[in-house]
């Protein structure tokens, strides 16, 4: 039967014909132990250790020149400084994260024909399954006042890491993940839902399909920015693409100086029927991609007040030859102009690395505290305190897509979701919670992270938690939420089942 191999996404019969792939049953283990006062020994750790696996091999070529070449291209794509992910042909559902170790010597039989070994050592000890078990609330968890129990089942021989999504009903403050190993928290147990305090709403919901429901309610072309360099007299519309839908710059409506299109949309009354605000919360997705180094363009989010005056906003532009782009961060300076009070630089590739604003990801907010307003910026959250603004109500929000002259626009300069929300609403009802209704929050015990609405908020783990494990064979897992919440969330459960 031939024996198959890909490492790192390369088929490695290019390179040779595998004659036997070894590989040890479970790991290696190291036993301490100490002297019994009166016979034997006493146990004191038993630790497992990595895998390594033998991968057995001949190499054949026409000729002592292309084997050469052979041996050289094949020491390149073993070159790795990490694991990277090994799949064999006779486990086709199963993969393992493991790099090349000690020196790879052939013996040569004829100068055409050489026989060799590759040691792999897997450090995390595991075979991996390749696709995820999903365990979902509807299905799989019973559901009472007081928690929701999921009856869960690993079919690994060891435990394997959840990545456990929330998708909230209703407003929560709280979330408790308990099992036989593991306790993780989220949030505060404590928190209320009664009292007579301040509140936050949501005033503007334009997330996911709803995007279009934006698009058609806001106002065209009136959008007020940081400057007034740019004419609004292009055209926006919604288009569909990586299977959700977005706004986007139809057509320019010129080919000299920068042209635009906007949209705008004016912050509703709040339940107490009090009109702008000073505390604001604005969340958007939008994706800044280059489709070549020659493209430019922009795109603005901006908030003005009552009077029609600039207040604070962030533009992302490409405006030079190359692959930078800007993120900038500007207020009012109080005399009808702006202040640039932070530029941050990104490579706007498809690369996480380079790109906040990727195919993938793209999420970013603003959160205003009257003078003072926090800017997310690739998981930092820098505040900057503005004297020119304090006491002047929001009342607008505007989104502004344009280009620059008659040079090539940017490929997918788009908004896929926005949503503004009132903070310290003056009425006694329910305390703002952590989670809102709608919100999601992702609790990835593979990365030890934790995501709201796309955003990393590791603060929001208690103290003392420890990240989620489940066992091998079938257990339960507890989630518990705020004791004031009726609606309980939806959860989906996914994990790969590991083996020694």
């Amino acid at each position: 039967m031939t024996k198959e191999m890909t490492f790192n996404g390369v088929d490695m019969s290019r390179f040779f014909r595998i004659t036997d792939i070894i590989r040890p049953i479970g790991n290696t283990r190291s036993v301490s132990t100490d002297n019994a006062p009166l016979l034997g020994v006493n146990i004191q750790q038993v630790k497992r250790g990595a895998k390594e696996h033998t991968i057995k091999f001949d190499m054949k070529t026409s000729n002592a020149m292309e084997m050469e070449q052979l041996k050289h291209e094949l020491a390149g794509v073993l070159d790795v400084t990490e694991p990277v992910r090994i799949v064999y042909g006779d486990e086709p559902d199963k993969y393992y994260m493991g790099l090349p170790v000690d020196d790879i010597t052939p013996d040569n039989l004829a100068r055409w024909f050489q026989r060799s070994e590759i040691s792999l050592l897997i450090p995390d000890g595991v075979a991996h399954s390749s696709t995820y078990r999903t365990f979902n609330s509807d299905i799989d968890a019973a559901v009472n006042s007081e928690k929701m129990v999921f009856t869960l089942t690993n079919n690994g021989t060891a435990p394997a890491y959840p990545i456990v999504t929330v998708k909230h009903n209703a407003e929560n403050g709280y979330i408790g993940l308990v099992n036989q190993h593991s306790a993780f928290e989220l949030g505060n147990r404590e928190e209320a839902d009664t009292q007579t305090v301040k509140q936050s709403e949501l005033l503007l919901d334009y997330r996911d399909n709803s995007i279009l429901t934006g698009f058609s309610r806001g106002v065209k072309n009136v959008a007020i920015n940081n400057d007034n360099m740019q004419r609004l007299n292009s055209t926006l519309n919604t288009v569909s693409v990586w299977g959700r839908h977005h706004i986007f710059l139809q057509s320019p409506g010129g080919t000299v100086g920068n042209n635009a299109g906007s949209l705008s949309w004016t912050i509703p009354a709040d339940s107490a029927g009090g009109t702008g605000s000073l505390h604001d919360y604005i969340w958007w997705r939008q994706i800044f991609w280059l489709g070549a180094s020659n493209q430019y363009g922009f795109m603005k989010i901006s908030v003005s007040d009552a009077d029609g005056q600039f207040l604070y906003g962030v533009e992302t532009y490409k405006r030079s030859q190359g692959l930078e782009c800007e993120y900038n961060f500007m207020a009012s300076d109080g005399r009808g102009g702006y202040n640039m009070l932070k530029r941050w630089t990104f490579t706007g590739t498809h690369l996480d690395y380079h790109n906040p604003f990727n195919s993938t990801r793209g999420w970013s907010d603003l959160k205003r505290n009257d003078d003072k307003v926090q800017v997310y910026w690739w998981g930092s959250y820098p505040v900057f305190t503005i004297p020119e603004i304090k006491g002047k109500k929001s009342a607008k929000i505007h989104v502004t897509i344009g280009s620059i002259g008659n040079k090539p626009v940017v490929s997918h300069m788009y908004l896929d979701s926005i949503f503004y929300r009132k903070d310290f609403v003056p009425v006694t009802k329910n305390i703002p919670n952590r989670f809102s209704t709608g919100s999601n929050v992702v609790i990835n015990s593979e990365d030890d992270t934790v995501y709201i609405d796309g955003i990393a908020k590791i603060g929001e783990v208690v103290d003392g938690s420890r990240w989620l494990s489940i066992p091998p064979g079938r257990s339960t897992l507890e989630l518990y939420v705020s004791s004031f919440v009726r609606n309980k969330p939806s959860v989906r459960i996914e994990f790969e089942e590991r083996w020694l």
